[in-house]
């Protein structure tokens, strides 16, 4: 959390850079991670890397019936499915890890304006050639005509 003598803008920019750095290092994590996912009740085993490849495959001999391939094959596919999920629920966790704190300083930069205080359009109410603008401005501003 950003102390007060630092503006939000800052704060903001400092998480920013440090987040990058973070989000490297997660990266790296996630590589490093692999998942298991089981089809069959436990007959095939499926084992995903944290770069997404499927590096291990495990099929238990009872499973295979030259007569039956579609079987095995669906199996083979819910226990690589089940690992893939698994992996991305994992890379979610490390991510939301590392850019949770942003909302926290987003918050704050909504909350830079004191309560009460008015946005001074940049438009003028009056042409330099002293004509009224086309766009209209409150009549409590300065220059503002109500229209």
């Amino acid at each position: 959390m950003p102390d007060d003598s630092r503006s939000p803008f800052e704060a903001l920019a400092r998480r920013a850079e440090r987040m990058s750095q973070d989000i490297g290092e997660a990266r790296h994590r996630i590589e490093e991670l692999e998942t298991t996912g089981f089809g069959g009740g436990g007959l095939v085993r499926a084992t995903v890397s944290g770069e997404g490849r499927l590096v291990g495959l495990e099929i238990d001999v009872s499973l295979i019936d030259p007569g039956d391939p579609q079987t095995l094959s669906e199996t083979v596919i819910a226990a690589v499915d089940e690992a893939v999920q698994a992996m991305a629920a994992r890379r979610t966790e490390q991510m939301s890890r590392v850019t949770g704190g942003i909302a926290d300083i987003i918050d704050q930069l909504h909350q830079v304006r004191p309560p009460g205080a008015r946005v001074v359009p940049k438009v003028p109410a009056r042409r330099p050639d002293g004509r009224p603008s086309r766009y209209p401005t409150p009549p409590d501003w300065p220059g503002g005509d109500g229209r």
